[in-house]
């Protein structure tokens, strides 16, 4: 839809083009920020605002006129002429106006609704919506920072894709409006942000072509804000490590959405929303799916070089003034390479006479510093002086053997032979055998405990048993086959021997 189709009012940009468009600005947005104030902005609030801020201006077009009188009779003019040479423009003042022309003007643009009359009897002023988003747009436009705004894209853009293949997501539920409008909503600005980063660069080039003298260069280098900005903001996108990562999820997940069941989904919103047809929506959705995916793989890559290059030349252009600037426009290797071969032609006596008063030019001096090495103090090794080898010497057989029972006791096997017979005899209890289907296993120790059971069943030092079937128990933890456990004739456990001797 064309913009004045949507707006249906010629004059709707009519303040922002007569003598007073300055005011006019200003008037609406004290108006919008005082609605943000009160709940219902009545009419009398209204002109009182307007009134205050006309004579705020009126106060400040004195002060100019006064300072500009005195600097005049400084420099020895009369006041008389001094206020017929100086024109103040009318549009930064307020002396012509008044409160009720302003509110009618807005009526009359559309601007401010047609007049309502509240609770209270009194008329309320409505700003309408047209006006405030326009007017917003051109705030945030003028107060624009550009301060980590690219990152903070690809992040949202991160998060939306992110959050869209969660479980339970909320944005499944109007996958149109919740997760493909805000992504090209994001690209978009991303686009523009590259865009004037480009534009910016161009700027600087055409800035450092002016200077003259390193002086002034340096003052630019070292004051204008714009250059650490833009370049910090574009070197973080550059070598932040998460931005690429994230870049590859978003197109790779891209991908999926693309062929999902949510896509028949996002269609059929986008028709409902949008009043169009089946197929008219979705070729909107391919559409806005296409332009993400070749923004992302191509778009975003090409803009990033682009600037690269930009930058580059940038480092090369000030370098350049730079040494320009030094030399005083003389290009000191020239001069030497002409100075050199001009020598070379002469006679063996007239250079060494030509070198000499070149000497007599120059003055070398030679430059030495204190550094933190001249104050270090030298610390002395550990163990410095001393027999640091390692001894050698042979042990016998029994001290082998003692200190590999030690290392055995002090690292002990959780599921030993002894340990898993202590295990099955308290299971085993009175009963002669017993089964894994019978008992309620609970733990993962428990388990651990009959799996170790079953290597240890062809030892036959291992006092147990057993028998196994093609069963499966399935238990909380795993599944486990059914073994039928029993004592094995002739064998008893530690435990038992010691129930014994007791």
């Amino acid at each position: 839809m064309n913009f004045f189709d949507y707006i249906k009012n010629d004059s709707f940009f009519k303040p922002l083009t007569l003598k007073y468009r300055r005011i006019y600005y200003d008037c609406i947005q004290i108006l919008i920020e005082k609605m943000k104030e009160l709940p219902v902005l009545y009419e009398s609030d209204a002109k009182d605002s307007i009134t205050v801020y006309l004579k705020n201006a009126e106060i400040d077009r004195t002060n100019r006129d006064t300072s500009i009188s005195l600097n005049r009779l400084a420099a020895g003019t009369s006041e008389t002429n001094a206020i017929s040479d100086e024109t103040v423009p009318a549009e930064d003042t307020g002396a012509e106006l008044q409160a009720p022309e302003i509110l009618s003007l807005f009526r009359e643009c559309g601007w401010v609704l047609p007049r309502e009359i509240g609770r209270n009897g009194e008329y309320v002023v409505n700003i309408s919506t047209d006006c405030r988003r326009f007017m917003d747009f051109l705030r945030k436009m003028t107060e624009k920072t550009g301060e980590g705004m690219m990152s903070n894209r690809i992040f949202s853009m991160y998060e939306i894709v992110k959050s869209a293949f969660e479980e339970d997501s909320v944005r499944k539920e109007r996958p149109y409006t919740n997760i493909l409008v805000p992504l090209i909503d994001n690209e978009t600005e991303l686009k523009n942000e590259l865009t004037d980063l480009k534009d910016s660069i161009s700027g600087i080039m055409k800035a450092i072509i002016v200077f003259q003298d390193i002086n002034s260069f340096g003052q630019f280098i070292m004051k204008d804000e714009m250059l650490d900005r833009f370049f910090s903001e574009y070197f973080f996108v550059k070598n932040n490590g998460l931005i690429p990562t994230q870049i590859s999820y978003i197109k790779a997940k891209l991908r999926i959405l693309r062929q999902d069941e949510l896509c028949g989904k996002m269609v059929k919103e986008c028709a409902e929303k949008l009043q169009l047809g089946h197929e008219e929506a979705q070729e909107r959705v391919e559409a806005y799916f296409a332009e993400l995916q070749y923004f992302l793989s191509v778009e975003y890559e090409a803009n990033m070089e682009l600037i690269d290059s930009r930058i580059n030349n940038y480092y090369n252009l000030a370098n350049t003034r730079i040494m320009l600037m030094a030399s005083n426009g003389v290009r000191l290797e020239a001069v030497l390479n002409d100075f050199l071969n001009t020598i070379s032609k002469l006679p063996e006596e007239a250079q060494d006479a030509a070198m000499e008063k070149v000497a007599d030019c120059m003055r070398i001096m030679n430059q030495k510093y204190v550094g933190v090495k001249s104050f270090e103090k030298n610390k002395r090794v550990k163990n410095e002086g001393e027999n640091i080898g390692l001894v050698t010497e042979e042990l016998s057989e029994e001290e082998k053997r003692i200190q590999t029972e030690r290392l055995y006791q002090s690292s002990p096997n959780r599921y030993s032979v002894e340990r898993v017979g202590s295990f099955l005899d308290a299971q085993l209890g009175s009963e002669k055998r017993i089964s894994v289907k019978e008992k309620m296993i609970q733990t993962k120790e428990e388990i651990l405990m009959y799996a170790a059971a079953m290597l240890y069943a062809e030892n036959k030092e291992f006092p147990y048993e057993l028998q196994w079937s093609d069963e499966t128990v399935k238990t909380l933890l795993a599944d486990i086959t059914n073994v039928t456990v029993a004592r094995k004739s002739g064998l008893r456990t530690e435990k038992a021997v010691k129930k014994q001797r007791r």
